[in-house]
């Protein structure tokens, strides 16, 4: 599979170089921003990635070349009926519905504290994440020559590649950190988890660093301090306050600056 500057490289040889490596390297830092627990940034990054595609989508309807129309023009003219278009109807109806969504979504929305553990923000970033991806993929399915399968294994390898931190294979996670603390890893694979929430049989099983009785002692400190909370039966589950250690000292702490 390519990595991130081999797919900007081979993407630049369809649409303009700096569309490319905005369209690649949005995808990415939302992601990561998503990954982090920083769900904010991570809409305000579909934005952009809004903004790269559009563009770049316009280069390959019309051949025009553009760095500053915004989504909202461009969606106008991808979906001008009297228009000549290079990209089918139906391909541009999808895109320009999927940019509109997000890139309006994500000026739209504000930070409304709706539970304990979930904000608007996570929620809000979680579709805008899940649209991106759809958008990123069908983009590249229509820019760029490969199967479908090359396609989303290769949309999975670069965020893995650029993501440090947590490496995933076939459903398991693995914290890359060496020597890692046992509650900065326990937090880590809360915030990874679906739901941020996992079982303390789960926990142990995933954190590969750590010995049994360090990570239930971990468990125990998190607790009282109130970064994770304990759900019915044996469930763990990440709090805002472990969230925002996650992204003020966890994140800095263990991720190597580029």
């Amino acid at each position: 599979m390519l990595t991130t500057p081999q797919l900007i490289q081979a993407l630049s040889l369809i649409v303009d170089p700096a569309l490319a490596k905005a369209v690649v390297e949005g995808y990415v830092e939302m992601h990561q921003r998503f990954l982090a627990g920083d769900w904010k940034p991570a809409e305000l990054d579909g934005g952009r990635l809004c903004e790269a595609i559009a563009r770049s989508l316009y280069q390959l309807d019309s051949g025009i070349i553009t760095h500053s129309q915004l989504p909202n023009e461009i969606c106008t003219k991808l979906e001008d009926q009297k228009a000549a278009h290079n990209l089918a109807e139906k391909e541009r109806h999808h895109l320009v519905k999927a940019i509109e969504v997000v890139y309006k979504f994500r000026s739209d929305r504000g930070p409304v504290h709706i539970s304990p553990i979930y904000d608007a923000n996570y929620m809000d970033s979680m579709m805008v994440l899940h649209v991106g991806k759809w958008l990123f993929g069908e983009f590249l399915r229509i820019a760029w020559n490969q199967d479908r399968q090359v396609i989303a294994e290769t949309i999975e390898r670069i965020v893995q590649l650029e993501h440090s931190l947590i490496h995933e294979l076939n459903g398991k996670p693995l914290v890359l950190a060496k020597d890692i603390q046992a509650s900065d890893e326990v937090l880590l694979l809360l915030n990874h988890a679906t739901g941020n929430r996992l079982t303390r049989g789960a926990i142990r099983e995933q954190a590969a660093n750590q010995k049994s009785a360090t990570v239930n002692a971990a468990i125990v400190r998190l607790v009282k301090a109130k970064e994770i909370r304990p759900l019915d039966g044996d469930e763990l589950a990440l709090t805002p306050r472990g969230q925002q250690r996650i992204i003020k000292e966890i994140i800095p702490r263990w991720t190597p600056s580029r």
